[in-house]
């Protein structure tokens, strides 16, 4: 691959990386007490300030405040009235080395070295963009695997990571867990591509460790096991058939466990259990899951809010016959995880920009996407005009509603088909905007009435 190739993709990564920063300076939310450290981010952030500033990981004290007097941590209590963190660990874990980072600045500077002063705001503003840029390598890699020429690819990244949400949660709502489990993700994707074409012992640490981790930042995104199984079934067939199997399932379970050991002592230290359920009255309603609510409803609808992902939908159907493996694998990880996503009690994600449990998987789909990317290519001048006038559109739409979204001219979590229509595009609020928003009843819908 000659230098020019190799610089058109480069191009486009950095591009997005500076889009996304360029949203980050606009905005500087970090300078905003209120901002970048809120809502799930403060459970999934907690235990490093807890552990490592305030020596204090089951957060016993009350006195953990801000100036404007709201608490730092947040916290669920337990039936015996102790406090344990609602998300998991896996989070904090990638925040680390960003958190050292700015916790060492502080402590030589003007700030507050208290876990949540502005270079700490910061530097998780930057571990996300850090993450983004790796998870776009290794889309990179995963579509160079399959052979895609480099405009192919270059073209795929630019409009993923321009045209979908996935721009929004590297800026405006950094650092939610997406962007970092999108990096998980394609990490995890690619080297089961590399195990599966020369099935090493060797070739599953970074797999299973990648795969702990993944379940440590959100338990749910374990269903990505089922891509690795389904993608590399004929090889673990070979295996069992050969009977080499039971040291690979070993290695693999025993690394992945190895990732999860840090969250099983924390329970275990605050509630004196292994294993505890630390969001407390949510829960799957797994025969109620809203699919088409959750795909095309205007409150989150998944292809409503990201319409450009419709290309990659388009591309499962133009993927050949030597390529039926890798589609039944997208597909049918695609079909599960959409029912275990919207299966959730809250299928809407409360306060987000469109689908957000869905980005992870973009490191997927980008697969499909480049189908019809290289389809297009292949397609005459007004098929390609038509193609990028209508990319060009999704990626302004995209852009123009991550600035809403941070505006509240699209509502957080109540957004309706007319108030939409009658909002769109506009930046400012329409005068009957407030008596337009279809507020949702969350303690209905935890009771399964969604």
């Amino acid at each position: 691959m000659n230098g020019y190739n190799l610089k058109l993709s480069t191009i486009s990564i950095w591009l997005i990386f500076t889009i996304c920063l360029t949203i980050d300076f606009d905005l500087k939310n970090w300078e905003h007490e209120d901002r970048v450290i809120e809502h799930d981010v403060k459970s999934y952030y907690g235990y490093l300030p807890a552990y490592f500033i305030y020596n204090d990981i089951g957060v016993s004290k009350s006195s953990y405040t801000n100036s404007s007097n709201e608490g730092l941590f947040w916290t669920l209590p337990t039936t015996d009235g102790k406090n344990v963190f609602k998300m998991s660990m896996g989070l904090s874990i990638l925040y680390s080395p960003f958190f050292g980072i700015a916790h060492l600045y502080a402590r030589n500077s003007e700030y507050l070295p208290d876990g949540f002063s502005e270079p700490y705001k910061l530097f998780l503003i930057i571990s996300t963009l850090f993450y983004l840029i790796l998870g776009l390598e290794f889309s990179r890699k995963i579509l160079y695997h399959f052979k895609f020429s480099e405009p192919v690819v270059a073209i795929t990244i630019l409009l993923v990571g321009l045209g979908t949400n996935l721009l929004c949660y590297s800026s405006q709502s950094a650092p939610m867990p997406h962007v970092y489990n999108f990096c998980l993700f394609s990490i995890f994707i690619y080297y089961t591509l590399k195990w599966n074409e020369n099935p090493k012992l060797i070739r599953l640490i970074i797999p299973a460790l990648t795969f702990g981790l993944i379940t440590l930042v959100r338990p749910s995104n374990a269903v990505i096991i089922l891509f690795f199984i389904i993608y590399c079934w004929q090889t673990i067939k070979n295996l069992f058939t050969g009977k080499k199997i039971i040291m690979p399932i070993l290695i693999f379970g025993i690394l992945s466990i190895i990732m999860l050991l840090p969250q099983l002592f924390y329970w275990k230290s605050v509630t004196g259990k292994y294993v505890y359920y630390s969001y407390n009255d949510e829960s799957f309603f797994f025969l109620q899951p809203k699919l088409i609510d959750g795909l095309f409803s205007f409150r989150k609808g998944w292809l409503v809010y990201t319409p450009i992902m419709i290309f990659s939908i388009a591309g499962l159907f133009l993927m050949k016959n030597e390529s039926r493996q890798l589609r039944n694998s997208i597909i049918i990880f695609m079909l599960i995880n959409l029912y275990v996503i919207f299966s959730w009690w809250c299928w809407w994600y409360g306060g987000t920009f469109g689908q957000r449990a869905l980005i992870e998987s973009y490191s997927l789909l980008i697969i499909p996407f480049a189908f019809t990317v290289k389809y297009i290519l292949e397609r005459n001048y007004i098929f390609n005009i038509a193609f990028y006038a209508v990319c060009v559109f999704f990626i302004w739409l995209n852009i123009v509603q991550t600035y809403q979204f941070e505006y509240h001219y699209i509502h957080w979590d109540g957004m309706n088909k007319k108030l939409y229509l009658k909002q769109f595009g506009k930046n400012y609020q329409i005068k009957e905007f407030e008596e337009l928003v279809s507020w949702p009843d969350y303690e209905k819908a935890k009771l399964g009435d969604r």
